[in-house]
């Protein structure tokens, strides 16, 4: 759930660049795998949800997908040597909007996605740190899809806790 010292570390990595939780992230997802290998049967490609190329202080995602492939020595898990998914432009962030906003927010993200490798006839496992309506994550499957990947899994992080209907129809808030 994100809440307590996982919002907190999450937000560390994010907002101020503290990367030494990307290598804690990358070890996370990689013992996730390690636990679950029955739901990565079958998976291609290890996908991050990619952030702004000019983001700063980190790319979070593609940071925490580099250390999970260092931690993966003996190189059991499908981590692509460079993003499949590159986003060139900002674009409007959903954080603290409202549930049509984080639809359009969402829908603006993957149409600025460009794909780098080959997805088509895959199964991708698409990896985000934050699941909160799930907006995001349904917008870049449909472009994976679109781009021919077979199926699109996904992988997050942390959940957004329950915060109740909004009087604009937000589901979650983070």
């Amino acid at each position: 759930m994100f809440s307590g010292d996982l919002e907190n570390a999450v937000r560390r990595l994010k907002y101020d660049g503290a990367w030494g939780w990307a290598t804690i992230f990358g070890r996370l997802v990689v013992g996730w795998m390690e636990r679950n290998p029955d739901r990565m049967d079958g998976v291609d490609s290890i996908v991050g949800n990619p952030t702004w190329t000019g983001r700063t202080p980190i790319r979070h995602i593609e940071e925490i997908l580099k250390a999970a492939a260092v931690e993966d020595a003996a190189g059991r898990w499908p981590f692509p040597a460079s993003p499949v998914l590159v986003k060139p432009v900002d674009t409007d962030r959903s954080a603290g909007k409202n549930r049509e906003a984080k639809r359009l927010a969402a829908a603006a993200h993957a149409k600025a996605i460009r794909i780098e490798r080959r997805v088509q006839d895959r199964t991708v496992l698409l990896f985000d740190d934050l699941f909160t309506t799930g907006q995001q994550m349904q917008a870049v499957a449909r472009l994976l899809r679109e781009a021919g990947a077979a199926e699109v899994r996904g992988l997050v992080l942390a959940r957004a806790p329950w915060r109740g209907a909004d009087r604009q129809g937000a589901l979650f808030d983070s």
